[in-house]
This record gives C-alpha cells, structure tokens and sequence, in this order.
C-alpha cells in the first residue's frame, strides 16, 4: 500500500469522518452511493437551467418556458442519480515512498480537513480492480451504472448554443419523443459532461467515481466484499476511534498506517506497532 508502489492505478481512496466509517461503512462493510444533489459542487446541488435548441426548420414553433423546462429536466436527470466518489494517485509513482508521498490519493491535506472531519477521520483504500467487480456485480444488471475519472475544465458562461448543447434542450427531439423518452435521450448524448467533468479548482480531488441511475427510493448500498486494503488515519485521529476501527477490520488483512506531520510535510508512523 506504501512501499515499492509503482502503480498508479491500483487504489482507490475514500475520505470520511471516523464515526461513518464506524457505524456505517466498516459495521456492515459497504459503501452508499449517495444522492448526487446532495453534493458539495453547486453544478451537482443546484438546479441546472436549460436553452433551446432546434436544427430543423418550422413553421409553427412551440413557445416554452424555460424556467418550468429547465425545472423539470433538471429534476428528471438528478433526481434518481447516485454516486460514490473516490481519489486517486496521481502518476507515474516511482516506487519510492519518500519521492511519491505528496503524489498518493491519500495525502491529500484538503481533502483531509473537508471530507475527514479536519483530519480526525480516515482515508478508506480500496483495491480498484476488486471494488469495480463488486459494484458492476451488485448494480450493473439492474441499475444504469457508469464509472470514470473526473475531467476538469472551466466553462464560461457565454457559449455556443449550436455546439456546447449539453444544457439545451434539443426541442426536435423532445417533440419527436415525448417527455416521458427525452430525458434518457439527452442523457446517453451528454452524460460524460453531466457528471464527470468540473471546475478546475477540484483537480487536485483526482476524483474517480461510480454513477448509478436507481429507482428506488431506499439507499443504495453495495458490499465491498475483500477490496478495502487499508486504512489511513489523520493527523488527529483519536486513540479510541483507531482501536474501533481497527477492531472492525480484525482478520480482513487490512494495512493500517497514520499520517503525521513534521513542519509542513506529511509522514507515515512507521514507528507505530499495531492500533489494538
């Protein structure tokens, strides 16, 4: 997990507070997929508003609203989505622990103090290969899932409505299929940039995540099964919350190790023998 890594690729990583992982993700060893309006992206959160678009000529156009279209395909694109996101390790890794440190997905002091409760959490590794077998496993047979790597990009507000269509509403389309089909329509043309592409002020988050487009109005949880590999604790992660964790993960061969910072730069306790 920390020696002689040379794969980028390898590991996923998932922040959280200490006491999610207690009572939640390590108690009964899965991982929700949350709902994608509840993210912290305000592209994500808020309601996208939507232009119109037609490539075809006519003779007796429908005058739309667009605030009540833009309501309703915003509603009908996040309102069953659900995601799970991750970081990465940024590449190449050279094998060497002391020159890759600040290149691991879990040496993320932001992403630290956001999403692991001001470093008191800890930073969940996961197996990538053995995590996408779980989940396309779990979901893939009933459940649109789709899975990448975050792009990032800045997009202006001022753009091409002939070529930057993603948020236009194709209005030949809608009025060739009905309401009820379009928004599948639009979402198998434009979901690349819908949910995997934003802002470049995320880019050092190297996000990877899994989209799944579900019905169901319970949450949805998958099994890990073997892929958590290790975990990671903070800077001030207590000893108590350590020992729990620990305790979870009894005979699953997971690695365990702390981040400790010396000045401005991050270090592993390797002097640490054991958190039971």
């Amino acid at each position: 997990m920390i020696i002689n890594v040379t794969d980028h690729n390898k590991y996923l990583y998932h922040y959280t507070s200490a006491a999610t992982a207690i009572n939640c993700i390590l108690k009964f060893r899965t991982l929700r997929l949350g709902e994608y309006r509840r993210t912290n992206d305000p592209k994500e959160s808020k309601q996208w508003l939507f232009d119109f678009v037609s490539f075809e000529r006519k003779t007796d156009r429908i005058d739309y609203d667009r605030n009540a279209m833009s309501a309703w395909l915003s509603d009908e694109l996040k309102r069953d989505t659900r995601l799970v996101c991750f970081s990465r390790d940024t590449g190449p890794l050279t094998g060497n622990h002391l020159a890759d440190i600040f290149n691991r997905g879990f040496c993320k002091p932001r992403m630290w103090a956001q999403y692991a409760a001001n470093h008191t959490g800890v930073c969940l590794v996961f197996n990538r290969e053995s995590l996408e077998k779980e989940i396309t496993t779990q979901l893939d047979a009933h459940t649109p899932l789709l899975g990448g790597a975050v792009q990032y990009k800045d997009c202006g507000i001022a753009r091409d409505l002939f070529e930057e269509v993603l948020f236009s509403i194709n209005t030949d389309d809608l009025e060739r299929y009905g309401r009820e089909r379009y928004p599948s329509i639009h979402l198998r043309k434009h979901y690349r940039e819908l949910f995997f592409e934003k802002m470049s002020d995320w880019k050092a988050e190297n996000e990877f995540r899994w989209v799944a487009f579900s019905k169901t109005t319970e949450p949805l949880d998958v099994k890990y099964g073997s892929a958590l590999v290790g975990m990671i604790f903070g800077e001030d992660t207590s000893e108590e919350n350590k020992r729990e964790m620990s305790l979870l993960t009894s005979g699953a061969g997971v690695e365990m190790r702390g981040l400790k910072w010396k000045n401005h730069s991050p270090w592993y306790d390797f002097e640490r023998q054991g958190y039971r």
